[in-house]
């Protein structure tokens, strides 16, 4: 016999009204149905709380590696990722309070979010990525989405082609400048590539041609 049974024999042998025994009844299986959902409650697997990554120390192990070990793994020099914090990071936080009252930790920081961007568009695939960082696919593709978008809305960080005949003049110069003995003339912008005609070398002069690859 069930609890609930046997609680609702022993109601019966009471010597109250039957209105007064069928409300201790609606009391009883109510009180039955919330044991059994928190019970149930209980027993059901909890969300995993990852560990965030710790980001100083992961800025503590790149330089004891080297001056570009930031450099190579992000693409760009520390100040320069510093800077992008500082001009993206108001729009890349997220609510704190929320993440504490759902997991008791804090909230993946700006720097460990552009960290997931930057190791994902340097090539990097999410499984190893969001692994490293101890955080779910989901969270992962959270952070990236909101990276990129908080990044595009900027006009800081917008590109800005030249618009009067000095800035061309002075794009072209730039990039002619830049290149091995000035032979990138004419070019004003590149995002990414540059059709650059060349002359094609005699055969007297193929062996030039070595020098300069």
């Amino acid at each position: 016999m069930s609890l609930q049974s046997s609680l609702s024999t022993e109601i019966d042998l009471l010597d109250d009204s039957d209105e007064e025994k069928e409300a201790k009844k609606d009391l009883l299986l109510a009180c039955v149905l919330v044991g059994e959902y928190l019970s149930e409650r209980k027993a059901r697997p909890t969300f995993y709380v990852r560990e965030r990554i710790e980001w100083e120390k992961q800025i503590q192990d790149l330089s004891v590696e080297g001056p570009e070990a930031f450099q190579k793994m992000y693409r760009m020099e520390y100040s320069t990722f510093m800077k992008l914090c500082d001009i993206r990071g108001p729009k890349i936080l997220v609510n704190d309070e929320m993440s504490r009252r759902r997991t008791g930790k804090d909230d993946i920081t700006v720097e460990i979010m552009l960290h997931f961007l930057l190791r994902w568009l340097s090539g990097g695939s999410y499984l190893d990525i969001r692994l490293s960082a101890d955080i779910s696919t989901a969270r992962f593709y959270f952070c990236i989405y909101k990276c990129m978008d908080a990044i595009l809305e900027s006009e800081d960080l917008a590109y800005k082609f030249p618009s009067s005949v000095k800035e061309v003049d002075e794009a072209a110069q730039g990039f002619e400048s830049l290149s091995t003995q000035a032979a990138i003339k004419g070019c004003v912008a590149c995002l990414d590539g540059y059709l650059l005609q060349i002359k094609v070398p005699s055969s007297g002069e193929t062996g030039n041609v070595k020098a300069y690859l």
